[in-house]
């Protein structure tokens, strides 16, 4: 998802108009690879300012995440804008302090990296995949929203409790 910038950098236009889709296997973020289940769609422009070269877009696409409590699949629709500067690195950072500024090469931009620079805060934190999702069970993994337990119900608290804090049980009995 790379767009030559030339024509901006040598000023033989002002502005540069985008609006395309391409598929896109995966996407990193935080050190973990999400799946895509949806091309990314990239609409807006890029602007030669007094400034810099300005980026405004809108992107969108579908992320696959995990469930937080059974760890099914869940598709995410993930939705937002981009605004900033495209600058090279080692930047003047006090010339930028007011605006985001998003790293490129120079002579093109890479929307894959933009997106993976831009994308704090737009991954929900937990995914559910419906919002009764009854999740795992703790004793033997069943996926409740699925089956039953499978752990034996006539379970007591013996066999629960830890032995190291069994002594705290004591701390509950009645005289």
């Amino acid at each position: 998802m790379k767009i030559n910038l030339d024509k901006l950098i040598r000023r033989e236009t002002d502005k540069l108009d985008l609006n395309f889709s391409q598929k896109i296997d995966t996407i990193n973020y935080c050190n973990n690879s999400y799946k895509l289940s949806s091309p990314i769609n990239i609409k807006g422009k890029v602007s030669n300012t007094n400034k810099g070269l300005y980026l405004d877009i809108d992107v969108d696409f579908i992320l696959i995440d995990n469930c937080s409590r059974c760890l099914d699949e869940v598709e995410v629709p993930i939705e937002y804008s981009i605004q900033g500067f495209l600058v090279k690195e080692g930047f003047d950072e006090d010339e930028f302090e007011d605006d985001d500024a998003l790293i490129f090469d120079g002579q093109e931009v890479d929307f894959v990296d933009i997106i993976e620079q831009t994308l704090d805060f737009k991954i929900p934190a937990s995914v559910l995949c419906k919002e009764d999702c009854k999740g795992l069970c703790q004793g033997c993994g069943a996926n409740l929203n699925i089956e039953a337990c499978s752990c034996n119900e006539s379970a007591n608290d013996e066999e629960i409790i830890d032995p190291r804090f069994a002594k705290l049980k004591d701390i509950f009995k009645n005289d």
